[in-house]
């Protein structure tokens, strides 16, 4: 991201974020290895950590334009770093203009991968949106056990000629585990021939007490399973190894049901309008679905016969699009879903192109607002798994869902925190892709901020609007009540520059005309102070309202753990600042990225996990925080701003 204004260390915030669990969750290697994100493809390399971004595609295959043949030379093999980058070389210094070295492009054989990266190859047409989408998370540590497992049999020539039928010939062998070993007629259709293939020294994959498939028993490492993170915006897919836990790929793309809006509300509007809408929001989510699916395929040389399972999470409408059921309940009180518990169903059945017996776990869910993606926040947050520390964790978007407990109690809520922590009903607001202002600061008394995607500002996405109220609290022109005016003393002259009377009320000028891609001005207004007020304060009285509910206080909570876009990018100390979260000591807090995702893997490779999430489902105690009155006089009581000052 370019810095405007002055050089900005890496800071807390930028430490937090989590790589992709590259290596493996279960055990370590040696070598380390950083994450690569080829556009406008969206193509995901692991990569050797300190490699140029030219040995890492050449590589791959991926081929650029070069004469020198990576010396460093000729100055062709030019590429856009839409992540954070450091200075050029002095090769990129001769080589490039200005121009192109402000816009972050740089010479892949001039510039090492020593952290995850996101580069533009194609033609140097950087118009193409770049959409920043959180795809990684913290895994923990678990049991490797996955959903379906692979096993090498050979079957006895004792057994052939003696008029004993196939499968009973593979429970002899396979008892006493699997002697009630079932198998589907699609699997029973081709077992002969297979049988006969690898002269019955193969590889059954199985899944619980039924066989699946009968492979080539070189396939037995061939190994994988698919999760799916559902998102209202975005839709994230990771190929998963089954053998050791790694991550062997990862692919993101903007979720197409995002032209009949951007939030769950609108789409069920939609859907209670037209009486096809469940079909075509179906439609569009499992065409996506399989277009990231081949995507991942494509990565690993696979096809899609070779994955037989893959689990799905997220908020509970999209699970209900993703099974073509009804989430028209959802919409009004008492917010009822069709079901909440999980779900394992052929992938065939939701049209999702797998092997042919392939399976789809869905995850168990509480009610209409509390998802499978919060369940697999509370599992990968490991908060059930704690007997005695409470911990608070936070689902931050239009819904702020919320959890708070132990092993012994655990109650959730959502928030109903509009849109403006994702950048929409803000004058300047937009949601992360590039040209979103992401992070802002104040350093030597002069404004700094950080931009997705190395270009000028287009706007400020969920995080940048919280930093940037954070900072002007901080400086005193934004006082407790979120009225914006210049502080009567203790003036800073790079803010009180930026601070204009437009209509009778004070703005703030976050970026002059000169500065902003579009070539207008962009203000902070005091409305969109007030929109953000409205949404912390959401969330804050139902963090207050769970606390009450709990009998506990802030002094008893032992871990906080923030999920989702904006909780994984969003500066802790700006969030506190402005109250969307109470004052905790920031040692105990911590992003847990893509949590959806991480939640989903966990019960892939876990079976324990899986039963964990469904027990979760039941156990969990869920406020409905519309009917109780003392939500509302919580949430007026966090409309304000905290009055101290934390840094």
């Amino acid at each position: 991201m370019i810095e405007h204004q002055m050089e900005v260390p890496q800071d807390e915030k930028l430490r937090k974020r989590r790589r992709p669990v590259g290596t493996t969750a279960l055990k370590k290697s040696k070598t380390q290895y950083v994450w690569l994100n080829v556009l406008p493809d969206d193509l995901w390399l692991k990569v050797r950590q300190g490699e140029t971004i030219w040995e890492a595609l050449n590589r791959e295959g991926v081929e650029l334009e070069s004469d020198c043949g990576g010396l460093g030379k000729c100055g062709k093999c030019k590429v856009k770093v839409l992540s954070s980058i450091g200075p050029p070389t002095r090769e990129e210094e001769q080589l490039l203009s200005e121009e192109e070295l402000e816009q972050g492009i740089r010479l892949a054989c001039r510039t090492p991968i020593d952290k995850d990266l996101v580069i533009h190859t194609e033609g140097m047409d950087f118009e193409a949106e770049y959409f920043q989408i959180l795809k990684t998370g913290h895994r923990p540590f678990l049991h490797h056990q996955p959903l379906i497992n692979k096993r090498l049999i050979t079957l006895s020539p004792d057994l052939l000629d003696e008029g004993i039928a196939d499968m009973d010939r593979i429970k002899m062998v396979m008892v006493p585990e699997y002697q009630d070993l079932e198998a589907p007629i699609h699997c029973l259709r081709t077992l002969p021939g297979r049988l006969a293939a690898t002269e019955y020294h193969g590889a059954a994959v199985l899944h619980e007490n039924t066989l699946l498939a009968w492979q080539d028993w070189e396939e037995v490492d061939c190994h994988f399973g698919l999760v799916f993170d559902l998102g209202t915006s975005t839709l994230v897919g990771k190929l998963i190894s089954l053998t050791d836990g790694s991550e062997v790929a990862v692919v993101s793309c903007l979720n197409s049901q995002m032209k009949y809006g951007s939030n769950v509300i609108s789409r069920l509007k939609y859907l209670q309008d037209h009486k096809n809408g469940l079909e075509r929001f179906h439609n569009l989510l499992i065409n996506d679905l399989n277009r990231i699916t081949t995507r991942l395929l494509k990565s690993a040389n696979l096809g899609p016969d070779d994955i037989f399972i893959a689990v799905a999470a997220g908020n509970t409408t999209m699970q209900h699009f993703l099974l073509t059921l009804d989430p028209s309940g959802i919409a009004e009180a008492p917010f009822s879903p069709v079901l909440t518990d999980g779900l394992i169903v052929k992938a065939s059945a939701i049209e999702l192109r797998l092997h042919p017996e392939a399976l789809c776990y869905v995850m168990p869910t509480k009610s209409g607002y509390i998802g499978g993606d919060l369940i697999s926040v509370i599992l990968c947050s490991g908060a059930w798994e704690q007997e005695e520390a409470i911990s608070l964790g936070l689902d931050l978007g239009t819904n702020g869902e919320i959890f708070l407990g132990n092993h012994k109690r655990i109650m959730t809520c959502s928030a109903a925190a509009g849109p403006a922590l994702e950048g929409a009903t803000i004058s300047h607001g937009m949601i992360a892709k590039a040209g979103a202002i992401e992070d802002v600061r104040i350093e030597d008394d002069e404004l700094s901020y950080k931009i997705i995607g190395n270009t000028k500002p287009k706007g400020v996405c969920g995080s940048g609007l919280v930093d940037l109220i954070a900072v002007l609290l901080h400086c005193g022109y934004i006082n407790y009540e979120g009225l914006l005016r210049p502080p009567r003393k203790n003036k800073i002259e790079s803010l009180s520059s930026r601070m204009l009377k437009r209509a009778g009320v004070y703005e703030f000028l976050i970026a002059s005309a000169e500065e902003s891609y579009s070539g207008r001005p962009m203000y902070l207004t005091q409305k969109d102070i007030r929109e953000l007020q409205l949404a912390k304060g959401a969330v804050a009285a139902g963090i207050s309202t769970l606390m009450d509910e709990m009998g506990i206080g802030i002094e008893d909570i032992s871990h906080v753990y923030l999920a989702g876009a904006l909780g994984n990018y969003v500066n802790p100390l700006s969030a506190m600042r402005t109250g969307l979260i109470p004052k905790f000591e920031p040692g105990i807090i911590t992003s847990l990225g893509n949590a959806a995702s991480t939640g989903a893997s966990m019960a892939l490779l876990a079976k324990n996990y899986w039963q964990m999430a469904n027990e979760l489902s039941d156990f969990i105690e869920h406020i409905e925080l519309s009917s109780r009155l003392d939500f509302n006089d919580y949430f007026i009581e966090n409309m304000d701003f905290p009055k101290g000052n934390l840094w």
